[in-house]
């Protein structure tokens, strides 16, 4: 669909489309670049959380040992320290995704001004029609949110979803349901 779509825009308007396409790999870009960010903030949440857990593992294992010495308030502090860092990641982790929001959706504004600033020299230079924009940025809006399906969404094609991300295990619809009822 997006590529029929896709080639309507090419033939409507060949400029403003290859403009228009410019945010596909942009976009793609800066999803890996989450993407990355967000396992490294993954994998080190992971690591203080069961740092952590051993650590009241150990606390608990030893309380007897803990009690004799005195020392609950060392106890207490180190537990204290554990939970700040785990809460300092989840809050780096909530702060990059509000950033990489904010990334994507100035890219897609930055884009649409673009279109439409050259969309309009091209209307008042005569070479497209006020109805030919219309069409253009009506088909624009349904290649963009085609194109933002597919590689972000496992569940509509698992190989191209794979090749977008490489780690990335496919997700397969159970065999009781179909791909047209889950995308309902």
């Amino acid at each position: 669909m997006a590529l029929v779509v896709g080639s309507f825009m090419v033939g409507l308007a060949p400029g403003l489309a290859l403009l228009a396409l410019l945010e596909v790999p942009l976009g793609i870009a800066a999803h890996r670049i989450q993407s990355a960010r967000k396992q490294v903030l993954q994998q080190s949440m992971l690591e203080a959380t069961a740092q952590t857990a051993s650590g009241v593992q150990e606390s608990v294992a030893a309380i007897e040992t803990i009690r004799i010495f005195s020392a609950e308030e060392e106890e207490e502090k180190q537990h204290s320290c554990n939970l700040a860092k785990e809460l300092r990641l989840k809050e780096r982790m909530e702060l990059e995704l509000a950033f990489f929001t904010l990334v994507h959706r100035m890219l897609q504004l930055t884009i649409r001004v673009l279109l439409l600033f050259r969309s309009h020299q091209q209307l008042r230079d005569g070479h497209i029609t006020p109805g030919v924009l219309v069409t253009f940025l009506l088909y624009q809006d349904t290649v963009g949110s085609h194109v933002q399906v597919i590689p972000w969404n496992p569940g509509v094609y698992p190989s191209i979803h794979a090749s977008v991300h490489p780690g990335a295990i496919p997700f397969l619809p159970p065999r009781c349901c179909s791909m047209a009822s889950m995308n309902s």
